[in-house]
């Protein structure tokens, strides 16, 4: 089971897949994580994937195996 964490105002958003199963709810699940991923990149958030039991800052190409994401906004200050 892979999941997307995305910090945000409101508390924070989780998307959920199983990369196993093949259904139309778990590839709409992933293109929707993937879509979130390539948004928040895009918007200067970092993103860190758990490997090994342990979050590393990353730079990849969205995978579907991994087992979590979390997307970090970048802090404003003034």
């Amino acid at each position: 089971m892979g999941r997307i964490i995305v910090a945000n105002r409101r508390g924070h958003q989780v998307v959920e897949w199983d990369p196993a199963v093949d259904t139309e709810e778990s590839r709409a699940a992933i293109a929707e994580a993937e879509q979130i991923l390539r948004e928040a990149r895009l918007a200067g958030c970092a993103v860190s994937k758990k490997v090994n039991g342990v979050h590393v800052l990353d730079r990849d190409p969205f995978d579907p195996e991994a087992e979590e994401y979390q997307i970090l906004a970048p802090i404003a200050g003034g």
